[in-house]
């Protein structure tokens, strides 16, 4: 007898156990739990007995009961024509888990952008992120990065940081050709391939998923490479210098510019300073009355406040530099209160001396020559003036203060040096020259 919205009613509320027949092989089950569910009862054509649920329970009326044993007749046509809808809605949830088992479903790059994505509002410095995208870019996802993330090895990372690597003629590995760079790219690996472990460990959705991460290990973790063989002395590769001697015919055409980027590297030459040094230097720094700048701790590269001298030359640069309103930065660049940009110093020397592949790092390297070569002026110094760390334990007893007074004297020589006619400079300068 079929069953009826009211027959089904009362069977549910008195929830005793068993299975109740109705049209086209639609069952009404009740559990031993009282839980009732709907299913279809059928038989293939090779005499295997089936039951595939189909529904659980919901309060019935007659368009709902009406649907249900349509569900039913549709899957009848399909048994009668040879199918087997129970064994297929298994081997289609097989395929579902294959594919959603997979540690992330990502690859390396797919798993790196969705944590750059992921990360990047809470990164204070807005350039960290087109940093992140472009050492990964460059080094790790021609690689890697269609690689699923679990499966990178630590031979894939082995290939990343010993890819070849060229800087200045020099022929080298990325590890020992640049490795800061290659620092940054081997952690930036680790931190995207732990983040995406940590996803699949905390997704109690998938345990397959878990399983293929749970005793995973970095392939990128530092130790681990060490102890794999990644070693190699870093290659040194000095910035391309300009000869000190050639030096003051450079700074006669410098100083005959009046753009912010020709008196940011005349500066940064007659004040021996770093490009980042120059470049975001901000007027509050100058005390043009006394002659001094003072860059603060957190701009130096060794975290200490640094004291500079400033020659004649240096001052009437800056006092001939116009300020600009609201912005604080004594070098403006184009955009509103920043500086000019990293390039901008480089890009005025090579456009003045093609060819040379000259840096302005390497006016750092000039001086500190200039000073062996020619004068007396003890080494110590000459490192402080260059705001180098110190070494040496008998250079530091000496050097515990500033040596500010011995370096105005270095720092106006080098100036005259620069700025003066040959026999002049020596008549001013005899007692520091070295003969």
């Amino acid at each position: 007898m079929p069953l009826t919205t009211r027959t089904i009613r009362t069977l549910v509320k008195s929830q005793r156990p068993g299975m109740w027949a109705g049209r086209n092989g639609l069952n009404l089950i009740i559990s031993i739990s009282g839980s009732a569910t709907w299913a279809l009862r059928y038989s293939t054509q090779d005499g295997k007995r089936r039951l595939m649920k189909l529904a659980d329970y919901e309060p019935i009326d007659e368009a709902a009961l009406a649907g249900l044993e349509a569900d039913a007749a549709e899957h009848r046509k399909a048994i009668k024509a040879g199918n087997d809808p129970l064994a297929e809605r298994e081997a289609a949830d097989r395929a579902a888990d294959v594919e959603t088992t997979n540690p992330t479903g990502d690859t390396f790059k797919e798993a790196a952008l969705t944590y750059i994505a992921e990360n990047k509002a809470g990164w204070k410095n807005p350039k960290h992120c087109q940093q992140w995208e472009n050492t990964l870019t460059t080094y790790a996802y021609p690689i890697i990065g269609d690689k699923l993330a679990h499966e990178v090895t630590m031979d894939d990372v082995k290939r990343v940081l010993q890819q070849p690597y060229e800087r200045n003629g020099t022929k080298a590995t990325l590890w020992t050709g640049a490795r800061e760079t290659a620092t940054r790219v081997r952690s930036r690996v680790e931190i995207v391939i732990n983040a995406t472990k940590a996803k699949a460990i905390a997704d109690n959705s998938n345990a397959q998923r878990q399983a293929l991460w749970r005793n995973h290990h970095n392939p990128a973790d530092c130790a681990s490479l060490r102890y794999a063989g990644l070693n190699g002395k870093q290659t040194k590769s000095n910035f391309k210098a300009m000869d000190w001697k050639a030096v003051p015919a450079f700074m006669a055409d410098i100083m005959a510019k009046v753009d912010y980027s020709a008196k940011a590297l005349a500066l940064t030459i007659l004040c021996a300073t770093r490009s980042n040094e120059t470049l975001n230097a901000t007027w509050c720094e100058f005390d043009l009355d006394n002659a001094t700048w003072t860059i603060p701790a957190d701009r130096m590269k060794m975290g200490k406040e640094h004291r500079v001298p400033l020659s004649t030359t240096a001052l009437t640069i800056l006092k001939n530099t116009l300020r600009v309103e609201g912005n604080p930065f004594v070098f403006p660049g184009a955009k509103r209160e920043r500086p000019l940009s990293n390039m901008a110093m480089l890009e005025m020397l090579r456009g003045m001396r093609k060819d040379e592949g000259l840096t302005v790092h390497g006016f750092r390297s000039a001086f500190r020559d200039w000073i062996t070569e020619t004068t007396l002026h003890p080494d110590a110094i000459a490192e402080q003036a260059l705001a180098h760390a110190i070494d040496n334990k008998v250079e530091r007893a000496y050097r515990r203060g500033d040596a500010f007074e011995r370096r105005k004297d270095l720092m106006q020589q080098w100036s005259d040096y620069l700025t003066m006619d040959h026999a002049q400079y020596g008549k001013s300068w005899t007692k520091f020259i070295a003969l």
